[in-house]
């Protein structure tokens, strides 16, 4: 490698405006905005895909990472179009002090003052100046953007609506499509209006003819928008009819809404409708299913889950219309109970699955996902055309067929590129509207229809589903092809004069055999979520349906049978199970193949980059072990950390999220090539109190800044400076000469973290003193601020804390696993009930399940202590925890004392056991515990006053 430094490069600029202080509140409130329904970017309604970052969040990226030297805020904020016109300066503020004002019944844009940045591209006089401070930045030449992991393709989307030169690649072909239409039709081609929209009509008038024999209607007039189905297995007792349904409502409203009320008779069930407000003894929250298990409407036997599943997965069921959802010529939209005729339109479909030969292959490509997907194969579903219902494989047939019928009169009546295009969004189209019609849709009673597939990014099997009639309007195919169309529409209009993209579909790892070294000045990676979506599994039951449509037109998207799997850079264990073993369990094995991707898609940057260029990876993720292997493959890549910034770019609700103490934040990792490769080795001891102090600056400058992120963003938040001061000390090894992976350094920053949150957020003197289990405890609520966290988060919290959280699991019962969260345990889960021990004719409780015995006199944590205090409050009432308190001299117990107060900070005021707190340090006990409660605010609680009004 090249001794010379990138900052005696004279073609490239010393230092680029992301390496510098960045107005990060605005840009967050503004991500936090485009988030909303309806507000993101244009290429997100073109089709679903995984994962998508803010506009604002990308714009920075994007602008921040050429923009030669500093750049004042007002003017970067004025150029992501960020601000009302009229102010020119102190926007930031104005941006600030609108997030914090109660908003009005007008609009969020009425509220801010200015339209959705979304919808925004910089003017001509805009561009020109742009390009003219790059230009003088760049020797002369506007520098090249390279998104290699592209998906969607809203990084290299903003960059060339900015007249920045662009290149974008993504391996998997779903997203590929999407860049395709957005990255070159889009600029190209231009508007496809009106002929797109003649010739989806074309489409849809020849496959509703196609389909409309199978859904009858009862009355004449109507016409099926779509059906609430589930499925009918013979109960394993007396043979009835059990749907497997949990609850009977069709379309819940303030006042009541529509619910199916079943009618079970000899073994049998039928279906009627009623209006819930009309019938006030009917509940339709009773129903069979219970989880996944589900008692006989007939007998009240329970068919167990597992032989449920058995049932589905041979074939052993019906399917069965519960309920529809119609409308009328008059446009009115009404529901009823699914009958026989529903039954018959369902049977004709299932005949012509069964006779028709060109239907017997269609979408018979072989399921291939792991079990970290819910893998659909265990219901019966081995290929693909399997998730669908027979109706909705002929819907799904009916349309292709449709599409085919024009294709040749497409290309005959355009040139080659505008075919290409029409032909494209029209699939998208039809690719989009399949998105809500297999087995995998949930039926949604909130909303009166059912929901698209990935509401949960699995493909499990809804015992509760949807068939939707796509001829038909509202959910159909026409709305959808409308949501693509007009996508696409804005797209254009974003790109009047662009030269759009240059879009290659390929491995990451192997760019260099399309392009050439040295000819990228900034990559902008935004790398796939570690462990958090397994897209290439996902986005097959796209890619199959669009193979079909487009196989002949983009055969070098379509070449292969399924999507790439093996090139795929994600963590997934499942795929290394006939490969682990006692040496390599098959995370690790899963760690390593990602950590290996990630290196060669750096690498492959490394080479790409022109000496001086610059690298901004774009990164969210909770788990330690995700930022870990990670930055190992940065670094063993080539690249040194040079800045860092914390950007908030996900929905606290998304997701898996809800609940969680929610990781909200990315942290941009903003790097450039190493200028040799030392041998030197750094000292792990020489380095730790830099790491340290590095975070501590961090979590203080956000907290002081009150930069609008949470706890656990705030620790999250500090990853980068520490990654950055690794970085430059790597190699790092301890006394022994082993290497220092970055998650070592993560710890240390953590436990820096957690003790700034500590000083900031508790007021409670001499935590330091209390015992390292009960510290734990209470920080897991102060940063989490509820009783479900991450298991490797509290893990290193344990860490912070002197404690290992495995080794006191089994022993305290403090906390439970759940998946990949632990659960806090309060005290009714951990301590002994007091009345049985005392009774001499009752059996002492479980000693294993219950480890807190509140007789003792002594206990080994503070946390057991008040644990057995609530619960003795709670189970013999005030006067006897008076005295089992003064038993046990707890008044001079400074250690209790602080649990007691920490608990009250960070409990939250709806929990039970800060209840219980509260009343223990009111009242007589409270007089006997004397407990200094001056710095917690504990107006409107309801506080115990007397002994005897608890007696």
């Amino acid at each position: 490698m090249s001794e010379k430094s990138f900052l005696d490069e004279a073609e490239v600029p010393e230092n680029v405006a992301i390496e510098s202080k960045l107005p990060l509140n605005a840009i967050d409130i503004e991500s936090q905005k485009d988030m909303e329904s309806g507000r993101y970017h244009a290429l997100r309604s073109l089709h679903k895909w995984f994962a998508a970052r803010p506009t604002p969040a990308v714009r920075l990226a994007v602008l921040a990472s050429v923009y030669p030297g500093e750049i004042d805020s007002d003017e970067l904020l004025r150029l992501m179009k960020i601000g009302p016109k009229q102010l020119n300066t102190g926007i930031t503020d104005y941006v600030e002090k609108k997030f914090t004002e109660k908003k009005g019944s007008g609009t969020l844009d009425d509220h801010y003052g200015y339209p959705n940045p979304n919808t925004q591209s910089p003017t001509d006089t805009e561009i020109e100046k742009l390009q003219s401070k790059l230009r003088e930045g760049w020797g002369g030449e506007l520098p090249t953007i390279l998104d290699p992991t592209a998906g969607r393709g809203i990084i290299p989307f903003e960059a060339i609506r900015y007249g920045i030169p662009a290149k974008a690649n993504e391996l998997n072909p779903v997203p590929s499509l999407i860049l395709k239409a957005g990255l070159e039709y889009a600029p190209k081609v231009g508007s496809l209006d009106p002929d797109i929209r003649e010739w989806r009509d074309k489409i849809l008038e020849t496959a509703r003819d196609n389909i409309e024999p199978y859904y009858p209607t009862e009355e004449p007039g109507r016409q099926i928008l779509n059906s609430a189905m589930t499925y009918i297995i013979q109960c394993d007792s007396c043979a009835g009819e059990i749907p497997l349904v949990s609850k009977w409502w069709l379309n819940k409203e303030s006042d009541g809404g529509d619910a199916i009320k079943p009618i079970y008779e000899d073994g049998t069930v039928k279906y009627t409708h009623v209006r819930v407000e009309n019938e006030p003894e009917y509940d339709p929250e009773e129903a069979p299913l219970r989880g996944r298990s589900a008692e006989c409407p007939h007998c009240d036997v329970v068919n167990e889950k597992e032989d449920i599943r058995k049932k589905i997965h041979d074939g052993e069921f019906e399917y069965s219309i519960y309920g529809v959802n119609y409308e009328t010529e008059n446009g009115k939209r009404g529901y009823r109970a699914g009958g026989e005729v529903d039954k018959k339109g369902m049977q004709k479909a299932a005949e012509r699955v069964e006779s028709d030969f060109d239907l017997l292959t269609f979408l018979s490509e072989p399921v291939d996902v792991s079990s970290r997907t819910n893998d659909p194969a265990i219901y019966g579903m081995h290929e693909w055309r399997d998730i669908f219902t027979p109706r909705q494989l002929v819907v799904q047939y009916e349309f292709v067929n449709a599409f085919h019928k024009q294709k040749s009169e497409i290309q005959d009546s355009y040139d080659s590129d505008r075919s290409e295009a029409i032909l494209t969004v029209l699939a998208l189209a039809g690719s989009r509207a399949m998105n809500y019609n297999t087995r995998l849709n949930q039926w949604r009673d909130s909303r009166g229809y059912g929901s698209h597939i990935f509401t949960d990014n699995t493909l499990i099997l809804k015992r509760m589903t949807v068939d939707n009639n796509l001829s038909a309007p509202r959910r159909g195919y026409h709305k959808h092809s409308e949501h693509v169309f007009d996508a696409y529409e804005k797209l254009v209009s974003y790109l009047p004069d662009s030269e759009g993209a240059e879009v290659l579909s390929t491995d990451a790892g192997q760019l260099t055999t399309k392009l050439e070294p040295g000819s990228v000045d900034a990559a902008i990676v935004d790398p796939p979520y570690y462990s958090s979506i397994m897209y290439a599994e996902l986005s097959d039951v796209f890619y199959v349906i669009q193979k079909e449509y487009l196989e002949d037109i983009h055969p070098e998207i379509y070449s292969s049978n399924l999507t790439d799997k093996d090139n795929e850079a994600v963590a997934n264990p499942y795929r290394f199970e006939e490969i682990a073993d006692d040496e390599q369990s098959k995370k690790e094995l899963a760690d390593e193949h990602y950590e290996n991707k990630m290196e060669e898609i750096f690498s492959e940057v490394q080479e790409l980059l022109n000496p001086g260029g610059v690298m901004t990876v774009m990164f969210t993720h909770r788990e330690m072990d995700a930022w870990d292997t990670l930055t190992s493959a940065l670094i063993s890549a080539g690249f040194t950390i040079t800045a860092t910034h914390p950007i908030k770019t996900e929905m606290s609700d998304r997701i898996s999220m809800q609940g969680h103490a929610s990781a909200d934040s990315s942290i941009f990792l903003v790097a450039r090539k190493q200028v040799s490769q030392s041998s030197d080795r750094t000292l792990w001891e020489d380095v730790q109190e830099g790491i340290r102090e590095a975070a501590r600056d961090q979590a203080e400058e956000i907290l002081d800044s009150g930069y609008n992120i949470s706890k656990t963003d705030t620790a999250i938040a500090a990853y980068g400076p520490t990654l950055q001061k690794y970085a430059e000390a790597h190699p790092v090894v301890n006394k022994k000469g082993e290497e220092i992976r970055p998650r070592e350094a993560l710890g240390q920053a953590r436990k820096a973290v957690t003790g700034v949150l500590a000083e900031r957020f508790l007021k409670t003197e001499g935590l330091d003193q209390i015992d390292s289990l009960t510290r734990w405890y209470i920080l897991s609520w102060l940063i989490y601020e509820n009783d479900t966290v991450p298991y490797d988060e509290a893990r290193q919290l344990g860490v912070a804390a002197n404690i290992d959280i495995d080794n006191i699991k089994r022993s305290t019962k403090i906390w439970g696993k759940s998946q990949k969260d632990i659960i806090l345990k309060d005290h009714d889960e951990r301590v002994q009930d007091i009345v049985l021990l005392k009774s001499d004719s009752a059996d002492n409780p479980s000693s294993r399940k219950y480890p807190v015995n509140p007789t003792d006199m002594r206990f080994t944590y503070m946390i057991d202590a008040v644990h057995a205090a609530i619960h003795v409050y709670e189970r013999e009432g005030p006067r006897a925890a008076w005295e089992w308190l003064s038993d046990r001299d707890l008044k001079s117990s400074r250690e209790f004392e602080a649990t007691v107060t920490a608990l009250l900070e960070v409990l939250p005021t709806e929990s039970d056991m800060r209840e219980t707190l509260v009343n223990l340090v009111s009242g007589e006990t409270g007089d006997y515990l004397d407990i200094n409660l001056d710095h917690i605010d504990m107006s409107g609680e309801d506080r115990q006053t007397e002994l005897g009004e608890h007696q």
